[in-house]
């Protein structure tokens, strides 16, 4: 994860600590609905962790942003930088929630079948920026 506020051509202050801090040890938690959701990459550069928690009533997909909304909302990033989500699946039985890449800019690394979550469980997603406006997303 990066330091934020680079007014300091990159020098590190007392004030750009205090805000990654702040951002580190924040928890924004989104309600999903049960449809087809597409994740925001304001939500995901706002917190050092976002939870989407959803009940899907049948099998759903939750987008990932595409690489350059996702390089445009993450100031200071680098190659290397990186941004967690979780997924809780809060269904009793059967539906899954998948999670799916963006038409362009973001590559998930693995199996597909490891971006299903199962219903009554959760997964945390890991995304590194591989560029710029390019990100590789791994399921921890």
């Amino acid at each position: 994860m990066p330091l934020l506020a680079n007014d300091t051509d990159g020098a590190l202050t007392r004030k750009r600590v205090e805000t990654f801090a702040a951002k580190v040890e924040k928890v924004t938690v989104v309600a999903a609905t049960d449809a087809a959701t597409v994740q925001t990459a304001s939500d995901l550069a706002g917190a050092g962790l976002v939870v989407y928690t959803m009940t899907p009533t049948a099998n759903r997909t939750l987008t990932t942003p595409t690489g350059a909304l996702l390089g445009s909302a993450f100031t200071d990033e680098a190659v290397g930088s990186s941004f967690e989500f979780t997924v809780v699946n809060v269904a009793a039985a059967t539906y899954t929630i998948t999670v799916t890449a963006a038409a362009s800019g973001v590559t998930l690394v693995g199996v597909a079948a490891t971006f299903a979550v199962a219903a009554a469980s959760s997964a945390t997603f890991v995304g590194v920026f591989t560029a710029a406006n390019t990100v590789s997303i791994y399921r921890k």
